[in-house]
């Protein structure tokens, strides 16, 4: 099955405001093609952040929730 990917490209500019220079070290990291990982509270920006790399990169972006709540325990229930 293919999937068109086109439907998740970001076809407008997000807004973004850089606070240093993530947006180079991003880049630098896609380039060499290194794995990135964002941590920070809610709301600080990563989704934004993400979102904008994506359509700066010409990427699709397709996002999966994946919340505490989900994750299987060791008895198997959810928490």
């Amino acid at each position: 099955m293919r999937v068109n990917l086109d439907a998740y490209r970001i076809v407008s500019e997000p807004f973004y405001q850089s606070v240093g220079d993530e947006i180079a070290v991003f880049e630098a990291a896609f380039s060499e093609r290194l794995p990135v990982m964002l941590k920070g509270p809610t709301g600080c920006g990563k989704t934004r952040f993400v979102e904008h790399m994506a359509w700066r990169l010409n990427k699709p972006l397709v996002t999966v929730a994946a919340h505490e709540d989900m994750i299987p325990t060791v008895d198997g229930r959810r928490g």
